[in-house]
This record gives C-alpha cells, structure tokens and sequence, in this order.
C-alpha cells in the first residue's frame, strides 16, 4: 500500500497542505513551511535511492565476477574507495561503467561503520557486460532499474518485471514482531486487502523467513500448504513461491514475496540470483522510506518501541522535524503504546509516522504547542490540564478534551494523555447499576482498605454512614447453608489466584436475598493475591420468577397428563390404521400444547350392518370437563342413530335435535359420512364444519359443501346431503379446523384451506399408495399449535 504523501493535489489543483495552510492563520506560513520541507526531503531521499542503487549494482556485479558473496564485495568497494580518496558512489559507478551520480544534499556523509576490518586487497574492476540470454545471474540492467524506483509501489512493480514471477508482494516488519504490507504488484485486491497484516498467530512462510533470516523456497503448492498457512489459498491459486528476507543493518527489516502462477523449481543458482536481487530491492525500499537518515535512525525507534509496549494507557515517543536550517517546526510520532488512541479514534500503528501539524493542525499556536517547544528546550517536564481541542476537518469529532502530560527523552519527547471522562458516561454507569441492581467491591489485602459502591450498600440494604463491610462481615452475612459456597469461592481466589462465580443466599436487614457474585484476585510480580474486585448481582427477583415459572410448569405437566388419560377414555385412538369395508382409515389427533384441559375434537369410524362404513368428525366449542361430556354424548347418539337411519342428513338432524332440546347451550359442528362400498358411492353432509377433501392421483381438490347450519344453533334445522363416486385409490380427507385455522398473527386470521391444498400437492407425490391414508396424516402440520387438531383420513381400496 502506498503511503500517503503529503504533496498530492487536491481540489483547485492545491497540495492538501497548501489548503490547510491558507485556511488557518496565523499558523498559515508554519504549514506552508512544511509543505516545502516534506517536497525537499522526498527529493532528496529519491536521490539517495539512486545513489544506494548504483552501489547495489556495482556489489552485485563484483560479487558476481569475483565469486564472493555480496557484503565481501561490498566491504572490498569501501577498501578500494578509503585507499584512493574517493566517494564510494564513484567506485560503484567505475565497476558499472556509467557517471557518477550528483552528491546529494542534506544527508549524512558515512560513519565509521565502513572502515574495513581486514587488509585491503587488490580489486581489478571488471567492466559489466550484458549477461548471455538465459544465464542465472543478476543483470546490471535489472540492478539499476530496481535502483531508479520512485516510490514502493514502483519497486514491486520493476521486482516483478525483471524477476519474472507474477506477483510480488512487499512487507515490513513492525516492532512487535507481526509484518504489515508495504507494497504489492499484480496481487488481487481481496488478497492485498485481507492480508494487510500478517498476525504472529498464523504459521506462515512469511514469518518462518523472518524468524529464521533464511529464504523460504515454496515450489511445490501441496507440500506448500502442509507446511503453511498461505497467503491468497486457495481463491487465487499461486503454485509456487518464494520468501526472502532483506536487512536493516544488523536485523531483518521485511520480506519480499515472489509468486508464480506455474510450478517451477529453483535451482542452487537462480535461488543465489534472486537473494542478490532482492538485496538490493530491500536497500532501496529502505532509502525510499527514510529509514537511513540520521545517526539514530531505526533501531533507536525500535528500541523506544518496545519500550512503549510495556506501558499502558496513551503514551508516544515524539521525534524533532528540523527544517534546513536546522529549526525544530514540527514534532512526528516515533512510537506509540499499544492503549494510544487519539480523538478521531487512531490507534497506535495509526499514529506512527504522523506529525503533530499534518494530523492536529489547530494545534498551532497554542498552549499546548508552545509546552512542546518549551519542554524541548528547558528538558522540564510540564502537564497541560484541561486542554480542549477544536478539530475543523469534516468526519472526524469537533471536541476533545485531555490531560497531556510532557517530558524530555533524548532529542525527542514523550507524550502522555488521557481524555477526561465525560460525566453522562459516569451517569449511564449509575443507570446501568441501579437498573441491574448490580454493585462492585475492592478489598485490599496489604492496606485492608475497601471501596464499595452505592449499589452494593443498596443491596446488603446498608447505610453508607457504616462504611463497607470487612470480609468477616460479608461471611457472617451469608446464610449457613451457603457458607461453603462462599469458602469454596474465596479460597480459589487467595490459594490457586483464580476466578469465582458463585450464587449464595444473604441476609440483608430483615430479609434473604440471592445474590450472584464474581470475583477476580489482582496478584503481585510473585502471584501472590493483594487485593480481590468483586461483583454482586442482587437476582432474588429473577429466581422467584424462574421458581415461579417451573411451579407453574409442574403444575401444567400434570394437568396435561390427566387430560390426556382423560381423552384416552372418551376417545380412544387407535394404533394403526381401521381396515372397515371397501376402505382403509388412518386417524391422527393432536392436542392443543397450551391447554391442559381435554379438547372436543372428535371422530368416529365404524362399521354399518348394511355393509357399509360410516365416516364422522366433529368439534365441540370450548374446553373442560363438560366439552368432553358433550363430545362423548354426540359420539356415542351417532352410532345409535347410524345403526337406526344411515342417511347422514339424518343423523345431523338426531344429533342437532339432542343438543336444541337439553339444558343450556352446547355449539357443536360435524361431518358425517357414508361409503357404500359395492357402489362406491359417497353420501355425506356437514353442520358448520370444514369440507372434506378428495385426494385423486397427485390432484387435490375441495368437496361441494352441501347446506347445514351448527349443531345446537337452530330447532329444527335441515341438512343437505352431497353424494359422489369414488375409484380405488381415492382419499378423503376430514379434518377440524385447527389444521387449517390461523390465529390473528400480524394481521392474518381465518381458514387457510388453499395453504393445506397446496402442502398436500408438494408431497402428496412422495407417498407410498399402499400407505396411504397413515403416511398422509402423519405428512400435515397443524396450522397452529394453540387448538386441538383431529385428522381423519379414507383411503378407496381396489
């Protein structure tokens, strides 16, 4: 990823810090400044790059012809330039036979880290000359184009060209050992996206190479994955790579990955070529970052870095930013602990490169500003209360309030600072005590200090005039059958340096609550524990309620149980299908799970002595032992009145006489029917109840419901019967109207005949015919679960 520079336009054609600096005065000219510095410090470090390349170049082509490795030639360039006088930029320009190129201003000239440590030998400096095609050796001309590389995205970019792989991807490495992407070439976006940062967790090639300093040679992707978590696997498919590592002076600064799309081996000479290569890529990676400018440099920030990771809250190590007449003008963030947050919500890694102008740019001039410079220069350590910060960039927040704390550290400064807790925070932690009756408590076992708060007093219903209760007062408060709940607890805590989660009953003032309590032991650098953080949830509400739900339960339980012999008494189901004359019947009943009281569902199949079979199925309105009374009383009149005049009209007309002429008002519907089974004609009629259904084939569809009002309703009603012929392999299905009720649920009420319709045709195709009428009631689902459901189903035999 390329990082953001601070020269690029933005609208009008202005650089984003020109913009910045007319629209704030009278700081204006101090940003405008900087504008300036950061365009003369990018060219500047574009110009080491190509002077660090020409000197990659020329170690690669001496290691090449004198057969050494790269830091020999490199220390017999530095021999050859100390005995002759001469920059050693121009001894790697003679090794490659081109001019020198121009010294460059503002940089460091090279320490005393290239004086040689051995006797200076003779070098005959070989001309460079094209490499024969297909030689694996590293070539002058791919060596300078790495070298010319304006940017990291460039260097990726030229790395894939003269290698020939195709991807390349670029990572560093950052302080705490994990590797952040810093560049890639021809890789998926997805990939560059998801893999930004590769974690310590993860078994990677990229991190074995870090850790081991070796290359790591990937050519077969099946071996490859066996060994590694990889990177890309499997959408995008690479099926051979390579890691290699480059330095920072004395330690690994990052790797390059190379990928390859084909299966390709390396052989001991291309893999001798490609380390040189990226060799010299990783130096001019690190020119093109700046990493080499100044005494200190890298490993002196490395150093304040781990320093920093040991220490919470908002902490940052700041570097001086000198203009060219060495003035400090800015301040850029160096290191940053792992809690730093700022107020528009960066995080450490986020703050690491910043400068304070380009991040906070109404910092200027004003008193917080004036502690740096003052701090810088005096070395004493200064606190800026209260100091409220106004940001005027769009998308981030308008207000901040904090407390910096300000001291020297070498050139530079450390910064402290925390944000001033908001008081209707503080107030919605109140809340949320109070609401969930939730308290907390601090024991210190070395001071005997305790902190209690409000709540806690509340719930132990304690006046805070006492103060907080000891240990032995929370013991002696704790009812004793709890008590070794309680022990158990604390002697985890203080023994082992564990946690605790325990519910235990207390007595507070008259009464005994429950109390859910979790502890935690903070323990010394020893582990021995010198204070105890406890929690406690006042839950007596909530377990009189759960108490209060399984009563109820129970009670139901056993309710449901005796309604369920109770209805196994008045309407026995049976086990398995009725085989009754010219047809088979399957029966199915399914009790309401909300009532605990018997149903009036009901059904009835039997036999006729004219040889016929008579078909029934009713309901009866309500619940109760009287419901089940009139169910029994209907079913038990229907057979009487079947044995006595078949006609289903007939028999509604019996049964809605018996209901009209008794005591009180009993509501009932019904179907009857009668199957002749030497003509296989149906006759049937209803009173207020659903139609029956004819399953033909894989059709479905709804009887014509002949007229019939209630039973119980009306003296002296009359009912029509309906008759049809039927063929082997026919079903009627009879149901109640909990199969296709629904209940008032976001706005829907009524029968919702067409929804079972359309159930029966999506498996009515699956069933076994031989099976019929059982392996459809056992198929249909009760349109609700809040009434009793009662299914019967006649399937025409041949």
């Amino acid at each position: 990823m390329v990082p953001r520079r601070f020269g690029w336009p933005c609208a009008g054609g202005r650089t984003m810090l020109d913009a910045m600096a007319v629209q704030r005065d009278p700081t204006g000219s101090a940003l405008a400044d900087l504008v300036a510095r950061q365009r003369d410090e990018i060219d500047r470090l574009r110009s080491a790059a190509r002077r660090q390349a020409v000197v990659e170049q020329a170690k690669g082509v001496l290691a090449e012809r004198l057969s050494c490795r790269p830091d020999e030639a490199f220390e017999d360039m530095v021999r050859l330039a100390q005995a002759t006088g001469s920059e050693l930029t121009v001894i790697a320009a003679g090794v490659l036979g081109v001019p020198p190129p121009p010294p460059v201003s503002g940089l460091p000239a090279p320490d005393g880290s290239l004086a040689p440590t051995g006797p200076v030998r003779q070098v005959d400096i070989p001309r460079p000359s094209p490499a024969p095609l297909g030689e694996r050796t590293p070539q002058p001309v791919a060596l300078a184009a790495i070298g010319t590389a304006a940017d990291q995205e460039e260097l990726a970019e030229l790395v894939r060209e003269h290698v020939g792989c195709d991807g390349v991807l670029v990572y560093l490495v950052e302080p705490d050992g994990g590797m952040r992407l810093e560049a890639a070439a021809n890789v998926p976006a997805k990939v560059r996206l998801e893999w930004e940062r590769v974690p310590l967790q993860l078994n990677t090639g990229i991190l074995a190479s870090v850790r081991s300093g070796l290359p790591q040679w990937l050519p077969d992707l099946e071996e490859a994955r066996r060994r590694y978590t990889l990177i890309g696997d499997p959408e995008t498919v690479w099926r051979s790579r390579a890691w290699l590592p480059f330095r920072d002076q004395t330690r690994i600064a990052g790797v390059f990955g190379l990928l390859w799309t084909e299966s390709r081996e390396f052989s001991s000479e291309e893999q001798w070529e490609l380390e040189v290569l990226i060799g010299a890529a990783g130096s001019t990676l690190l020119a093109l970052l700046g990493t080499e400018v100044g005494p200190q440099g890298r490993n002196w920030t490395l150093w304040a870095q781990h320093l920093l990771d040991v220490l919470p809250g908002s902490v940052a190590l700041l570097g001086a930013v000198h203009d060219d007449n060495g003035e400090v003008v800015d301040f850029r963030f160096e290191a940053a602990s792992p809690d730093a947050v700022d107020f528009s919500g960066r995080r450490y890694r986020q703050l690491v490169g910043r400068t304070i102008l380009t991040s906070y740019p109404t910092v200027a001039g004003t008193e917080l500003w004036d502690a740096y410079f003052r701090v810088l220069r005096t070395g004493v350590r200064e606190v800026v209360s209260i100091f409220d910060y106004e940001e005027n960039t769009p998308g981030l927040p308008q207000h901040g309030r904090y407390t910096l704390t300000i001291g020297k550290f070498g050139d530079g400064l450390i910064l402290a600072w925390h944000e001033h807790e908001d008081p209707l925070q503080l107030e919605r932690l109140r809340s949320v005590q109070r609401l969930g009756n939730i308290g907390w408590g601090e024991w210190n076992l070395v001071t005997n200090e305790i902190d209690w708060s409000d709540q806690l007093y509340v719930i132990f219903d304690r006046d805070p005039a006492l103060g907080p209760m000891s240990l032995d007062e929370i013991r002696a408060s704790v009812v004793s059958e709890d008590l070794p709940i309680l022990q158990n607890a604390v002697r985890r805590m203080l023994e082992h340096g564990e946690g605790a989660d325990s519910e235990l009953r207390l007595r507070a003032g008259d009464q005994i609550r429950c109390g859910r309590f979790i502890g935690e032991p903070v323990l010394d650098v020893e582990g021995r524990p010198v204070r105890l953080d406890v929690v406690l949830q006042d839950v007596t509400a909530m377990r009189r309620a759960e108490k209060r739900v399984f009563d109820l339960s129970e009670q139901f339980a056993q309710e449901h149980q005796v309604a369920d012999h109770l209805r196994s008494a008045v309407l026995p189901l049976p086990s398995r299908p009725l085989e009754l004359p010219g047809m088979r019947v399957a029966v199915r009943y399914l009790a309401a799970e909300q009532w605990a009281e018997v149903g009036g569902d009901w059904y009835h199949a039997f036999p006729i002595d004219d040889g016929s079979t008579l078909l029934a199925i009713g309901d009866v309105a309500g619940h109760g032992l009287a419901t089940a009374a009139a169910m029994a009383k209907l079913r038990y009149a229907l057979t009487g009145a079947a044995l006595t005049n078949p006609d289903p009209a007939g028999v509604l007309d019996v049964l809605n006489r018996m209901l009209t002429g008794g005591d009180g008002v009993t509501l009932a519907s019904a179907v009857v029917g009668r199957f002749e089974p030497t003509t296989r004609r149906l006759s049937w009629a209803q009173a207020g109840h659903p139609a029956p259904l004819l399953v033909r084939s894989h059709d479905v569809r709804r009887l014509e419901r002949p007229a019939g009002p209630i039973l119980g309703a009306v003296r002296g009603a009359v009912y029509a019967t309906a008759r049809m012929l039927l063929a082997p392999g026919d079903t009627v299905l009879m149901f109640t109207d909990g199969l296709i009720e629904r209940r008032p649920s976001a706005g829907a009420r009524g029968d919702d005949l067409e929804r079972l319709m359309e159930e029966i045709l999506g498996f009515v195709a699956e069933l076994d015919p031989a099976k019929m009428p059982e392996a459809l009631t056992s198929r249909l689902v009760p349109a609700t679960p809040l009434d009793d459901t009662c299914i019967v189903a006649a399937t025409i035999s041949a």
